[in-house]
């Protein structure tokens, strides 16, 4: 039994990543997708249109909708998160930041992302040097165990 748990599954990336799963499914063999999120509006929209792709595809694995994290991780074999802290706020920060200095805006590979990306490391890191990801958030995943600095 392979069960991967996606936190944050109310990301509308997550349909995304429901038809990449499918399309691996040889290599791959997934029996349950776990979908998580705290906001259950979000959850049952996003998570109900997972649900009928996996069932438009003659329904290969279970996908599972939670709001308990304990229950959506349990037995799972791979978790996903693509949560971000601070919800819209957030993002709708990391835009503009750039944009009030006169640099571009965008919010993951701009300086608002890039900000957001070193805050947790700014403790450890004496210098700062190039990280070798194009976009903050795979980054913020691998760094701690790969030091990409």
């Amino acid at each position: 039994m392979l069960k991967i748990t996606v936190i944050g599954a109310g990301s509308t990336y997550t349909p995304e990543l429901v038809v990449g799963f499918l399309t691996r499914l040889t290599s791959l063999p997934l029996t349950e997708l776990c979908l998580m999120d705290i906001d259950p509006q979000r959850l049952e929209i996003v998570g109900g249109f997972a649900q009928r792709i996996a069932q438009a595809h003659g329904s290969p694995f279970r996908v599972v909708l939670s709001q308990d994290l304990r229950q959506a991780i349990a037995g799972a074999s791979y978790v996903i998160t693509q949560f971000r802290v601070g919800m819209m706020a957030a993002r709708r920060a990391d835009e503009y930041l750039g944009q009030r200095h006169g640099l571009i805006g965008q919010e993951t590979t701009g300086v608002g992302g890039i900000a957001r990306l070193c805050a947790p490391f700014r403790s450890c890191c004496t210098s700062p040097r190039p990280w070798r990801r194009s976009r903050p958030m795979p980054s913020c995943s691998t760094s701690p165990t790969h030091r990409a600095w």
